[in-house]
């Protein structure tokens, strides 16, 4: 079989969806050589390269260079749009010709007779939170996943949460979409060599008690909540922990960044920024506490990676997490209360 990929998200390695594509892709090439894939990452990236180390046939895996996208979803809002757009040429609509199976792992597919297409969709946080968004990346979410819901021959949910919004804003058929999980990479697990421990202690500058957290620095995360039920925690004279807290910049993080000093915790409070993929299972397994206050998630990778690590998690009881973190019967773990950590 012929199949395509669309290879955008793995531009984007620091965030969890390029993590999640690409590992997915590495098993795919491991699982199913026999087939013939197609690459569409943009002639600028190199994960193709990458991703064809992980193969024993490197010609298995292919790039179209005919791609018309040259840079990456981060850049100003201005240019959001046109970046994520991945308008293919005139060649590599021919091109396509050949192929039997696009995937679209990151909300948009490419539609032909004679193809069938599958999209990954991974939540529906812009209908949640659409304030936390450029008006012009809204509308790009708006249509493509729209798009999809009316084009795709199946659509993948990564959790029954996200099926049922799905469902619930866009009237999508549920018989259309598949539920699959998402795994957790065989990197994370208990870690019981003390001089790697150590390294990536000294390399963070990581005390030796903390609670852990990892997110994004945005309001959907949390974290103004979790700062606030840390510093009732610091009140108390036997409480020594410091909070170590991991991840990208994100929208309104400057607020989240003053409330410490407000709160009077500034000397308890580390943030780390982002931190590398083969540093973070360390970082787990340094933890006493994994803490996870999101208000919405169409997954929560990071639960089951602290899981898997060994690490006890405290972690919010809305949208998909209590169904990662429970195994499915959605009763929640930790104390929670209306999504804020009490």
């Amino acid at each position: 079989m012929v199949i395509a990929i669309d290879g955008l998200y793995l531009l984007m390695a620091r965030t969890g969806l390029g993590r999640y594509m690409e590992s997915l892709v590495r098993e795919i090439l491991k699982a199913a050589p026999e087939n013939k894939y197609y690459l569409y990452d943009g002639p600028l990236n190199n994960a193709i390269y990458r991703m064809q180390r992980l193969t024993d046939d490197p010609a298995t895996l292919t790039r179209f260079t005919d791609l018309c996208r040259f840079v990456v979803p981060t850049l100003t809002a201005k240019r959001t749009l046109a970046a994520l757009g991945g308008y293919l040429t005139g060649r590599s609509k021919r091109a396509l010709d050949e192929v039997e199976l696009f995937w679209g792992p990151g909300f948009k597919g490419v539609y032909k007779q004679q193809m069938t297409t599958v999209v990954t969709i991974h939540d529906m946080s812009h209908e949640y939170f659409p304030e936390a968004l450029h008006s012009d990346l809204l509308a790009y979410l708006k249509r493509y996943i729209a798009e999809a819901v009316s084009n795709a021959h199946t659509l993948i949910a990564v959790s029954e949460n996200t099926k049922m919004d799905i469902v619930k804003f866009l009237k999508a058929d549920p018989s259309k979409i598949k539920v699959i999980y998402e795994g957790v990479s065989g990197e994370f697990r208990i870690i019981e060599d003390p001089d790697l421990l150590n390294t990536t202690k000294d390399r963070y500058n990581l005390p030796e008690d903390f609670i852990f957290a990892l997110g994004t620095i945005q309001p959907r995360k949390n974290i103004l909540g979790l700062l606030k039920a840390f510093a009732t925690l610091c009140a108390k004279p036997s409480f020594k922990h410091c909070l170590v807290i991991s991840g990208a910049y994100g929208w309104k993080s400057k607020d989240i960044y003053s409330s410490i000093a407000t709160l009077g915790i500034t000397d308890r409070v580390r943030f780390t920024g982002y931190v590398a993929d083969m540093d973070l299972p360390c970082i787990y397994n340094l933890a006493d506490v994994f803490v996870y206050p999101s208000l919405y998630e169409g997954f929560g990778l990071p639960v089951l990676e602290a899981m898997a690590c060994g690490v006890p998690v405290v972690t919010s009881n809305v949208s998909s997490i209590p169904e990662v973190a429970t195994g499915g019967d959605h009763q929640g773990t930790g104390q929670v209360r209306g999504g804020t950590i009490v």
